[in-house]
């Protein structure tokens, strides 16, 4: 009798969670489609949809971070290869943008492959320094491979961006492109959380040693999320392009995945929506409020300072607490 009670307990906190998250997924279409029409000036617009390229890279952190619980400060290796496979493939080998991002997806998943089995034997700090090095190193070579990788001075001038009839030099169109993309990648990372794997990479966040002791391959669920992450990372790389019109060496610098790390911590890391939240508040406030560059990283850091000491679980914890809390004074009041 226990442990059904204990099952039907669980079954429900999963049919909430699962509510839950259909609500955040509705209001994110919801919070899209009303940007796109609230909003005409194209740069606005096109920031917007380079804030939705960057969410798809806030997610690709979230998998490692929030999925295994390791912090991937090389996650911008990924990010490079998928910004500079779509430069390289457009300008050197003139491909169309979706077959040089494609193969730019490929690279990135063996990368990944090739990478995570050396590199996850490690945990902590160990992982992060290591995954922080191979950035480094990354970025040299692209500064040295003038040939391919135009050096220091970077690849720019491509032709026109296009994917088959859609021209993502038009604001709108690449508003639309990459806010579709993101929004199919969240609803595939929903999924995720509620399959077999989503359970186990969910186990090995709590608690490595004991999903071991239940039979969970410890090494193989973390290796399958970190090549899972790769391609996402990438693809965000790559939806940059139309908006950046140049990739230089700089694309491999850790400061990238610091500011997709500040945005999952802003937005919550449990959270599938919490790096989109993130990212947006990153990203589109201070433009829209036109802050002075450093009166943003006063405002960031002091925010980051507080969500670290108050609710580590980002604006997602906060917003779970004062429901409950509001919750509890209608029942209060109720009872009176």
């Amino acid at each position: 009798m226990v442990d059904r009670k204990q099952g039907g307990a669980m079954d429900g906190r999963r049919a909430g969670r699962t509510a839950r998250e259909a609500i955040y997924v509705a209001c994110a279409v919801v919070a899209i489609a009303a940007f796109a029409f609230a909003f005409t000036d194209p740069f606005v617009v096109t920031l917007a949809g380079y804030t939705c390229a960057f969410a798809l890279f806030a997610l690709s952190i979230n998998i490692i971070l929030g999925g295994v619980g390791e912090v991937p400060l090389g996650q911008c290796l990924f990010f490079g290869v998928g910004a500079y496979g779509a430069a390289i493939g457009m300008g050197k080998l003139g491909l169309p943008f979706e077959v040089a991002v494609l193969i730019a997806l490929v690279v990135s998943v063996v990368l990944a492959a090739i990478i995570g089995v050396v590199t996850l034997r490690l945990t902590g700090a160990y992982f992060s320094i290591v995954s922080w090095g191979l950035t480094g190193v990354a970025m040299v070579a692209a500064t040295n491979l003038e040939e391919i990788t135009g050096g220091p001075l970077g690849l720019f001038g491509f032709p026109p961006i296009e994917i088959g009839p859609l021209q993502l030099s038009d604001p709108q169109t690449y508003f639309a492109v990459t806010a579709t993309i993101l929004l199919l990648a969240i609803l595939f990372l929903v999924a995720l959380r509620r399959s077999p794997f989503g359970a186990a990479m969910d186990s090995v966040r709590q608690n490595p040693h004991l999903a071991r002791s239940v039979g969970v391959d410890v090494a193989r669920v973390r290796l399958k999320a970190f090549m899972l992450s790769a391609p996402f990372a990438a693809l965000a790389g790559a939806l940059a392009v139309p908006y950046t019109q140049i990739v230089t060496p700089e694309v491999f610098s850790v400061a990238n995945t610091v500011d997709g790390l500040l945005m999952v911590l802003l937005g919550g890391a449990q959270l599938v929506v919490g790096p989109v939240i993130g990212a947006a508040m990153f990203t589109l406030i201070p433009q829209v409020m036109n802050l002075d560059p450093n009166v943003r990283i006063l405002v960031f850091s002091s925010i980051i300072i507080l969500i670290m000491m108050f609710a580590p679980g980002g604006l997602h914890q906060l917003g779970v607490a004062l429901r409950d809390r509001l919750g509890r004074k209608s029942d209060d009041d109720r009872s009176r």
